[in-house]
Parts: C-alpha cells; sequence; structure tokens
C-alpha cells in the first residue's frame, strides 16, 4: 500500500511539473502577441514583467514537485527491489531537478536584474545582448527539463507496478 501511494505522490509532482511548463510554453509567446497589440509602449517590457510573475510564482511549484518526485523515487527505491531503470529513472529526476534550480536560482534572477534597464528608452545594446543571451538560455534549459519531465512521465507511465510480472516476463 505504502508503494502505491509514494508512486501515485511521485506521478502527480511529475505531471503537475510537466503540466505546469507546457502552461507556461503557451503562455509566454500568448502574453507577448496579446501585449504588442494593445498598443502601449513597452509591450515587450509589460510582458516581460507579467511572465517574470508567473516564473516566479511557478518557482514555488516546480520545487515542490520535484522534491516530491525526487524524495517519492528515492523511497521506492529504498523500500522496494533495485533495478536499473529505478537509478536511470533517480538520475533522470535528479537531472530535472538541477535543470530547475539553474533556471530560477541563477537564469531568472538575472534576467530580473536586467529587466529594468531594458526598460529604459536608451537602454544600450550591450544590455539587450546581455538580456539576449540569458533569456535564449533559460529557454533551453526550460525546453531541456519540459523534455527530460516529458519522459519521466512517460517512463513511470509504462514501467510495471513493483511486484507485478509485466509482458514478456517477470519484473
Amino acid at each position: 500500500m505504502m508503494m502505491r501511494l509514494v508512486r501515485a505522490l511521485s506521478h502527480t509532482a511529475a505531471g503537475i511539473w510537466l503540466g505546469g511548463l507546457v502552461v507556461l510554453a503557451i503562455v509566454a509567446p500568448t502574453t507577448f502577441s496579446v501585449m504588442r497589440e494593445t498598443g502601449v509602449d513597452q509591450p515587450n517590457a509589460i510582458a516581460g514583467q507579467v511572465m517574470a510573475k508567473n516564473f516566479l510564482r511557478f518557482d514555488l511549484v516546480q520545487l515542490i514537485c520535484g522534491i516530491v518526485l525526487l524524495g517519492g523515487l528515492l523511497m521506492l527505491l529504498a523500500i522496494g527491489p533495485r533495478r536499473m531503470r529505478d537509478w536511470l529513472r533517480i538520475a533522470a529526476a535528479g537531472a530535472a531537478v538541477l535543470l530547475m534550480l539553474c533556471s530560477t536560482m541563477v537564469m531568472t534572477p538575472q534576467i530580473l536584474n536586467l529587466q529594468p534597464l531594458l526598460a529604459e528608452p536608451d537602454a544600450d545594446a550591450a544590455v539587450r545582448a546581455a538580456f539576449e543571451a540569458f533569456h535564449s538560455t533559460a529557454v533551453r534549459v526550460s525546453q531541456a527539463l519540459l523534455l527530460l519531465l516529458l519522459l519521466i512521465n512517460l517512463e513511470m507511465a509504462f514501467a510495471p507496478l513493483q511486484g507485478t510480472p509485466h509482458v514478456g516476463g517477470t519484473s
């Protein structure tokens, strides 16, 4: 019973985390597009502020999901059989947590520090270039995290329950 509960919590955390990233990937370009159509001054700066708030709020969700996912997988490893796929799943979840921490503790603060400078009417090319570099890297980190979480979710969904036979033999 305990294994099923821990597995269900791990699945739920992985699903919420992945779903949140997908939502943000949809909301971000929509926010910038809509702001550009409103006719306000500096629509990108305003849209950037809106998205920064969204990302900051989602950071707590990511942190909780990462702790629940990785903690749950480690608990399953401690109380159940230790198969290679379990170790690989933990390694993937650990990599996802590291990517999330890189994003939330390194990339996002740098972007937030540059945003006010970018909003100034006379922002120089060096500030714009620095912002673009950090933003581009942050997008790539988020894309890698999204892909990793997709793979983790799929692997967990298709993994046989521990102690139950799977197609082609026993677990």
